[in-house]
């Protein structure tokens, strides 16, 4: 990973986590611990016709806690509306709709004790100081991501939810759908999510 840090002239730092898989850099597979969906971050509401990384760590939380069997694939169908729907009856979440909607995604970042949204967005950088870049490059292309925090102690926040949109997106563009193997392929590629912005993310511990 590459780290480059400027500070502009009024207050605000940015900071750039660039390169993610560096070349040459080799794989023995994600940690197991990285699959437990403990740190998804819900930044939309998703539902069916959903596809992505938080769709995918949305799985591996629900695989974790028995209400999924299946592997994750960061397609939101109707196994994985079912799923949510019988985690959101177990924790007494209403509507309990099978959808990811504000209220689901609230309930889970305060159990997981993160950002919570709709009171923590970090999409925006109205009055924050800090903002976090992260870029995922594939074959040569970068899809970056920008997130902001208002204090240097949730960096790791901003960082950890740019890596996982960032990535997901260089997933998507490097895996469709339409081509050969492209499902399969998108799985694998998600699969490794977590565990690259664990790594990316490491310095802001």
């Amino acid at each position: 990973d590459i780290f480059r840090g400027s500070r502009r002239a009024r207050t605000e730092a940015r900071e750039r986590l660039s390169k993610m898989s560096r070349k040459g850099r080799t794989f023995k597979g994600p940690d197991p611990k990285s699959l437990r969906g403990d740190a998804c971050y819900f930044y939309r509401d998703i539902g069916a016709g959903s596809y992505g990384g938080d769709v995918n760590c949305l799985q591996q939380f629900l695989k974790k806690r028995g209400f999924m069997k299946d592997e994750p694939t960061g397609y939101y169908g109707e196994k994985t509306e079912a799923a949510v729907e019988s985690w959101q009856k177990a924790s007494s979440i209403k509507p309990a709709n099978g959808i990811m909607g504000l209220v689901s995604r609230q309930f889970y970042a305060r159990k997981q004790r993160l950002p919570v949204p709709g009171k923590e967005d970090l999409a925006s950088s109205d009055s924050k100081k800090v903002c976090i870049d992260v870029c995922s490059e594939f074959n040569g292309v970068q899809d970056c991501e920008t997130r902001c925090v208002r204090t240097e102690k949730d960096k790791i926040h901003a960082c950890k939810e740019s890596c996982q949109i960032a990535f997901s997106a260089a997933c998507d563009r490097a895996y469709p759908t339409h081509a050969p193997g492209g499902p399969e392929n998108y799985k694998l590629c998600l699969k490794y999510l977590s565990q690259s912005c664990e790594d990316t993310c490491a310095v802001y511990r």
